[in-house]
């Protein structure tokens, strides 16, 4: 699984920050390779050394293999960090160049420009935070500082689809659909407030933790003494103190991933008796949510304590703590002293202000960007070539959902209605946000992030009242990942993640249907797989699989279980064929469907034996390249001892339980990958 919700998600934003090799964009309207260029692609790069059945991965990969090290400071480096490697420059490529895509890139190139004036920033000061500042002072009592929380609420959370958890504010937003097929939006209100990473930064009590508090404490006081205000030090102690004690009652980040915590439902009237110490009236009016009464509290228990430090710590500690981390969240859109106080403990401080506006472009305006992107990257044409293929894959898998002898017949006719109802998302959505109403100015730095994210809550809040979209996307088009969405029934695959090695629009179908097929074929599969079936085709959290149903696929998947369990990547130590069964699966049924779309597909047929077999070779070396990696040893023992997914070396050899690719390659008994045909594992 790529990524995906509550199983597992990615965090794009760090992957768009990668530095690193020049990027030489494609062509897209080069002439297309001769069939004799585009096979001697697919084989080209192989070590003929190797034998294609005692190795797979390093036969196909060869020539990468020689010629690729893993970067200083990294423990692995493969298909995926090339690829962000790649989005990177191209991201940055494209903002730096939105002036010349006219009116769409206007914003674009006003945002960052602005972000990248720092002479302008430096004349401004304090000025563009001094009316801010200005209505915490005025707050004289807790009923106001429950209107300035409520005020400056944010959407800045999102527990459903990319797992985010905390708001940088004391409380966050989400408008979002349920986890019982609702077709409404409901109101989520999620933990928030702390500066550094999570609770256990605050309570453990190790020395280094100890150090860690003491540094923060004193960048707090920095902070303050550089936005001008005096007594810094004992102003911090009190801040640290307030953010411990919010820490305190948060919830962990298992816990926080509970999707269950979408049965929270309460009437806003509860909140005074369930999280008292707050004025909720006050807060949820100055918030617009005053007319929705019902509220998701996602952690009761931090939402409880925040509201009782409201009523309980002094008002003046609740100024401060305010205060502090409104420069902190805009540090570097102040004056320089403000921004290196603060940039210890800001993830990107290390970074050139170059990559900094690209990032924070990016994260404010992920559609205006994506736009640009997929205008220069990913094509109608190319999008068009990527959907064939996955149209192929969905109707192969069905075909072998439906022959599966495990599954019961009534199971069958649910697994067949989540494919047939899926929404799979190639590239990027199918309509863009409407940002004219957003005000965007490449003289006012801190005013462009203070009216993007009033424009985003303002957005969230629109949604109460629709009908949930299951066609919405949440993740950028120029973030190379996907989200997989079991509530919603759906899939966003984006653009950035179609390049190569996992997608090559210059390569033979064969070659893309092992790569990216397979890929897509894989994400498929868990819509129906022991994940998948924990949701119906409404998006309903229900099992639908009957405990016969698990009683075979168990059966079924205890040879893949020993298969695996039986790899040795280190001396002493062996893949957890147990831990990696799910996703193991996946590539396996993966793999299968994705080689019956290729033979369906219209280039697939009525062609001789000897092409047969060209293009069945592509295929398989197509599958190998889109995992390669190079793993250093202690990334590799991480890797085996919590990762769901196997090292990509054992990924590539489930080609083993293939027929096809005996054939292919002329493996014989005797040959380290060699499977007698009745030991081939087959599940779906």
């Amino acid at each position: 699984m790529l990524s995906a919700s509550p199983v597992s998600r990615t965090s794009w934003a760090g992957l768009l920050l990668a530095a690193g090799l020049a990027f030489h964009a494609p062509n897209m309207h080069a002439q297309a390779p001769s069939d004799a260029a585009v096979a001697a692609g697919a084989e080209a790069g192989v070590d003929a050394s190797v034998s294609p059945g005692d190795d797979f991965f390093a036969f196909a990969n060869g020539e990468w293999l020689g010629s690729t090290q893993i970067p200083p400071g990294k423990g692995r480096w493969g298909a995926r960090n090339e690829i962000a490697e790649t989005t990177a420059q191209q991201l940055a490529q494209v903002i730096r160049e939105a002036a010349s895509a006219g009116a769409m890139g206007r914003k674009v190139a006003d945002f960052h420009a602005a972000y990248m004036d720092e002479a302008r920033i430096e004349r401004r000061g304090l000025a563009p935070i001094a009316p801010l500042l200005a209505s915490i002072e005025r707050l004289h009592d807790k009923t106001a500082l429950a209107r300035w929380l409520g005020r400056h609420l944010r959407a800045d959370v999102d527990p459903l689809n990319l797992g985010v958890f905390d708001s940088p504010q004391p409380f966050g937003l989400a408008v979002s659909f349920g986890i019982h097929g609702e077709r409404n939006h409901f109101v989520y209100l999620l933990q928030g407030g702390l500066g550094l990473a999570d609770r256990s930064a605050y309570l453990d009590e190790s020395a280094a933790k100890q150090a860690l508090m003491a540094r923060y404490r004193d960048s707090i006081a920095r902070v303050l003494q550089h936005a001008g205000f005096d007594r810094a030090a004992p102003r911090a102690e009190a801040v640290l103190a307030l953010e411990t004690a919010i820490a305190r009652s948060h919830a962990d980040a298992a816990e926080s991933a509970n999707e269950r915590n979408a049965d929270n439902h309460w009437r806003q009237t509860d909140f005074a008796t369930q999280a008292p110490g707050m004025n909720w009236p006050a807060f949820f009016a100055a918030a617009g949510l005053a007319p929705r009464q019902d509220v998701v509290a996602w952690q009761p228990a931090a939402i409880k304590g925040t509201a009782a430090l409201v009523g309980s710590r002094p008002l003046s500690v609740w100024k401060d703590y305010l205060r502090f981390h409104l420069v902190h969240r805009h540090a570097d859109v102040l004056p320089r002293s403000v921004a290196e106080a603060a940039h210890e403990f800001q993830a990107s401080a290390q970074m050139p202000r170059e990559q900094r506006a690209v990032a924070a472009t990016s994260q404010a305006m992920p559609e205006a960007v994506g736009r640009l992107y997929v205008q220069r990257h990913f094509p109608p044409a190319i999008q068009a070539r990527a959907q064939a293929i996955l149209d192929g894959i969905v109707a192969a898998f069905s075909r072998r959902v439906a022959a599966v002898p495990w599954m019961s017949a009534a199971t069958k006719r649910v697994a067949l209605a989540k494919l047939e109802g899926m929404y799979f998302g190639v590239g990027y959505p199918e309509k863009w946000a409407d940002d004219s109403k957003l005000v965007i100015r490449a003289d006012d730095a801190f005013g462009n992030l203070q009216r993007v994210a009033e424009w985003n809550y303002a957005r969230a809040l629109a949604k109460l009242g629709r009908p949930v979209d299951r066609r919405e996307w949440v993740i950028a088009p120029h973030s190379p990942g996907a989200i997989l969405n079991f509530q919603l029934n759906s899939y966003n695959f984006a653009a950035a993640l179609l390049q190569r090695p996992k997608f090559d629009p210059g390569a033979s179908d064969a070659s893309n249907y092992g790569a990216i097929g397979a890929i897509f074929a894989h994400e498929v599969s868990h819509f129906v797989d022991t994940l998948g079936a924990e949701y119906d085709a409404q998006g309903a959290a229900r099992r639908w699989w009957t405990a016969e149903d698990r009683a075979g696929f168990d059966a079924a998947s205890q040879a893949l279980i020993e298969q695996f369990s039986a790899y040795r990547p280190l001396p002493g130590l062996a893949v957890d064929g147990r831990l990696t069964l799910t996703e193991n699966i996946a590539d396996l049924g993966g793999l299968a469907a994705a080689f019956d779309a290729y033979r369906a597909a219209p280039g697939s047929r009525a062609i001789d034996a000897d092409e047969r077999r060209r293009q069945d070779r592509q295929f398989f070396i197509g599958f190998a390249r889109s995992w390669r990696a190079k793993v250093g040893d202690d990334a590799l023992r991480a890797q085996i001892a919590s990762d769901g997914h196997a090292p990509e070396r054992y990924r590539i050899a489930t080609v083993r339980n293939l027929d096809a690719w005996y054939e292919a390659f002329d493996v014989r008994p005797g040959q380290s990958l060699y499977l007698a045909p009745g030991s081939r594992v087959r599940i779906w």
